[in-house]
Formats: structure tokens, sequence, C-alpha cells
């Protein structure tokens, strides 16, 4: 998701408030580069695709900002 952000000229403060407060320390987990979680509930999902959409005024889906390497195994 860190990608999408800088890509987008979005920080991850602004995606935060944009879904709102609740959600900002999982946001910047999320920003992180190197450090993203190794899973997330679905509920915190939509609502991070949602922030995206009000943020960029365009259609994101969860492969803009989840991406799939074969053989990465997320730690814990």
């Amino acid at each position: 998701m860190a990608d999408f952000l800088a890509e987008h000229g979005l920080t991850a403060y602004a995606l935060g408030k944009a879904m709102g407060t609740s959600y900002m320390n999982t946001v910047y987990r999320m920003a992180r580069r190197g450090h993203e979680p190794s899973r997330i509930d679905l509920p915190t999902l939509v609502n991070v695709l949602d922030g995206l959409r009000t943020l960029t005024g365009k259609e994101v889906e969860i492969a803009d900002i989840l991406i799939y390497e074969p053989g990465v195994r997320p730690e814990g």
C-alpha cells in the first residue's frame, strides 16, 4: 500500500482521516514498507478501499494495494 500512497501523493495520515480516526494505527502499519501486517480483517480492508476511493476520486481495487508474491510467507 505504501507504493499506492506514494504514487498518488497521499499520506497514511490522510488515509486514516478519510477512514475515521479509529484506524490510524492500522493505516500506519500498512503504509510502512517492509513492516506491513501479516493479516488484515475484511471490514478494515473495505474501509481502506473506501478511504482511498474518497481521496483519489477513482475506483480502487484490492489488487491496486495488495500484491501476491509466491513463496513469500508472512512472519508470525
